[in-house]
């Protein structure tokens, strides 16, 4: 009877799965919420207001005239067919760049361990340093197309910061930072390839591109669609490389959303403006993402 009475004791202190799962989520969401909802709440909140600081701080409630007044501003549209067009050209070059590193890393050679530490290091560098280098190696004086015209000869400098290649400049840019972090994933995942199908491939006698095709992409598709997402998203909300490099021009040539929020809510103190602004980069991301899923993700996880 005693030894009963115990038993029922030590069950009534076992934790349930639901149980065990809240105790875990719970200080998770309560950090979220700290972290996360406050600030978001807080930037709903400047959305729906007018800010002035001159002549002393006055808020006044203006409901959705911010969101309104946006929709009509040029501004805010070219901002947006510039950040749709240097993310398109950013995920495009990365999938590109990393996909081939990994082809040419996955391949059996001598230092492969000191290549593939040489290769990750771009990745070590910030989105800081990477406008700085690439605003050294693309300018007319120090850039790197005048240093090769002078090597040949010519005495012309060579400018590429110019309205019509600089969102292409920086989309390379952006690809050179990210790059390998994607070649290394591609390469986790060329490792839980079985070697046998390889060498099924060869008795079929198929040939590059049907083993390339057939049996080293398959395994890769899923890492490749999570890494668009991933870039999508760090190319839609990117601010401090194209600050250092562009700081949006020449003009207003690079000048993509989230410098154009730089512009109003740190330049120009429109703190309501900013913030309704910061609302429909947010639907940008999320609706770009959602679309993604909907035309790639769910035959993937299927």
């Amino acid at each position: 009877m005693a030894h009963s009475t115990v038993a029922v004791v030590r069950r009534t202190k076992e934790l349930t799965n639901l149980q065990f799962a809240l105790l875990l989520a719970v200080p998770v969401v309560c950090f979220l919420l700290l972290v996360v909802a406050y600030p978001l709440g807080y930037a709903l909140w400047l959305s729906i207001e007018s800010i002035q600081f001159f002549g002393g701080y006055q808020a006044d409630f203006v409901g959705l005239a911010n969101y309104a007044d946006i929709l009509k501003d040029a501004a805010f549209w070219n901002s947006t067919v510039i950040s749709i067009r240097f993310t398109v050209e950013s995920v495009i070059l990365t999938l590109l760049i990393g996909l081939g590193l990994a082809l040419v890393l996955n391949r059996p050679m001598r230092g492969r361990s000191l290549i593939r530490a040489i290769v990750i290091l771009p990745w070590a560098v910030s989105p800081y340093g990477a406008g700085i280098l690439f605003q050294c190696l693309v300018q007319g004086q120090t850039g790197l197309a005048t240093a090769i015209a002078h090597l040949l000869g010519s005495s012309d400098a060579f400018n590429l910061l110019t309205r019509r290649w600089i969102v292409e400049i920086l989309a390379i840019g952006n690809a050179w930072n990210v790059a390998p972090l994607l070649a290394f994933f591609l390469l986790a995942s060329m490792a839980t390839t079985p070697t046998r199908l390889y060498d099924l491939a060869a008795i079929d006698r198929m040939r590059r591109w049907e083993v390339f095709r057939h049996v080293t992409l398959p395994p890769l598709r899923f890492t490749l669609f999570v890494f668009t997402c991933i870039i999508t998203v760090l190319s839609l909300r990117t601010f401090d490389y194209i600050y250092t490099m562009s700081r949006g021009g020449p003009g207003d040539a690079s000048e993509v959303l989230t410098y154009q929020l730089y512009k109003i809510s740190f330049q120009d103190l429109n703190l309501g403006y900013g913030a309704a602004m910061s609302f429909y980069l947010l639907a940008l991301i999320l609706a770009t993402t959602a679309l993604l899923y909907l035309l790639w993700g769910r035959r993937e996880a299927q």
